[in-house]
């Protein structure tokens, strides 16, 4: 999805016609592009395209082969690389990304192409620590997958001149039709001692979009970052998956087993996507809850969670503010008193605020104030004045969305003042 309207190119040359490249293809197509794709096996044409049957590694091997190159390669606007091993055939990360970057960067040189967008992966940052990454994260993973995803890479970078604009998009974890997450997560013992490591999403046809975003702007020489990432911008903890999974299922969840942390099989990091917002791009599946109500899940329409996944906290929280007695009511302005002005309570709001950015959760703080100020309103009018008890309020408010996510000792902190109607956590 994209907030403003993008120019599309006259045509485009896929390399690597499968889940998403092909479904780029279908959707070029439909608003009349003249897409050709290309795949080692025979394959029909998207509606006004055409279909051709070449091995890209062996333009990779043989330096004159772009002599031989079947004149439909030719005369083509854009050259969109979205290759991927084939399992079936033996292919892994070193056999297929450096050959097929190096004969994509041939054909889009050698082809008169104004632009060529290759399709990567976030596992290229290899951060294992949690932290955020951005585009100017260094790359540091290692191992032949890794090696293979940053010489391909490079290939690709290089490849940029005048008139050659070159962009690497770096995907993470592909979902969507056909390519549904939700097994993965069911069987919580092989979470245990991963349950807090991140997870990092992109819906297939948010991924397409970021493409056409990318391709727009290279096109029409406007400024185009070189490499962006994608992602939905709302990673999960495997235990928030695993529970949310539970709830599509309509199961009750059972948390990950208690085990020694592990170090992350792949990598442990938030992604972001500033840059690529920067360019006018929204992704239309911006979590994992409305991608598996996309892929069937209806359970999770009659579970609406908008406070997240504290929503019953949240709930049974409002109803029984509403309910407190004037000597409750000035009991917890006291106790407010004294508890907000303490260096722990200063140290328990900083987390607060930093742990709310961290997991995403501001458009579940913002729904869940909402009801509360207006509970809090001393009068019908919108300037009203609200009760002293607001702040204590929303500060416990706060930190029932994040119940799940907040160190115990902050969490009772921020609810001390109003401990007496918190309710018992609940397992969803």
């Amino acid at each position: 999805m994209t907030t403003s309207p993008l120019s599309v190119p006259p045509s485009a040359l896929i390399l690597g016609a499968g889940w998403l490249g092909w479904a780029l293809a279908e959707s070029l197509a439909a608003d009349g592009v003249r897409v050709t794709t290309v795949r080692r096996s025979a394959h029909a044409p998207v509606p006004g395209g055409a279909a051709v049957v070449f091995d890209l590694a062996d333009l990779a091997v043989d330096r004159d082969a772009t002599s031989e190159l079947p004149a439909s390669l030719r005369g083509h606007d854009v050259v969109i690389a979205a290759v991927a091993p084939d399992r079936s055939k033996g292919d892994d990360h070193a056999s297929t990304y450096p050959a097929a970057s190096l004969a994509a960067a041939r054909i889009a040189q050698r082809t008169g192409a104004g632009a060529l967008c290759w399709i990567s992966s976030t596992g290229v940052y290899g951060v294992a620590d949690g932290s955020a990454v951005t585009e100017a994260t260094p790359r540091s993973g290692h191992g032949a997958a890794h090696d293979a995803l940053c010489q391909a890479e490079d290939t690709i970078l290089e490849t940029a001149s005048p008139v050659l604009r070159v962009g690497v998009l770096r995907v993470a974890g592909l979902y969507g039709p056909g390519r549904d997450p939700a097994p993965r997560y069911r069987d919580v013992s092989n979470l245990a001692g991963r349950s807090g490591h991140w997870l990092n999403l992109a819906w297939r046809d948010d991924v397409i979009a970021a493409i056409r975003v990318w391709t727009s702007h290279a096109l029409s020489d406007r400024p185009t970052p070189p490499v962006l990432n994608v992602a939905d911008g709302t990673p999960l903890t495997m235990a928030e998956c695993a529970r949310l999974v539970a709830q599509a299922d309509g199961r009750a969840f059972v948390a990950p087993p208690d085990g020694d942390i592990v170090a992350p099989q792949r990598s442990n990091q938030r992604i972001r996507v500033d840059a690529l917002r920067a360019l006018g791009w929204t992704p239309d599946v911006p979590n994992l809850r409305v991608g598996l109500l996309r892929l069937g899940y209806t359970r999770l329409a009659l579970d609406a969670q908008p406070y997240g996944p504290n929503t019953a906290n949240v709930r049974e929280f409002l109803r029984a503010l509403a309910g407190l007695s004037e000597d409750e009511h000035a009991r917890v302005l006291t106790e407010w008193a004294r508890a907000s002005a303490t260096t722990a309570f200063a140290r328990a709001d900083r987390v607060l605020a930093d742990t709310m950015v961290r997991v995403n959760r501001e458009a579940e703080r913002d729904a869940a104030a909402g009801p509360l100020l207006q509970m809090m309103r001393v009068g019908a009018e919108e300037s009203a004045a609200l009760d002293p008890i607001a702040e204590p309020a929303l500060a416990a408010l706060m930190a029932l969305v994040l119940r799940d996510v907040l160190p115990t000792a902050t969490f009772d902190t921020l609810v001390a003042s109003l401990a007496s109607i918190i309710p018992a956590a609940h397992a969803a």
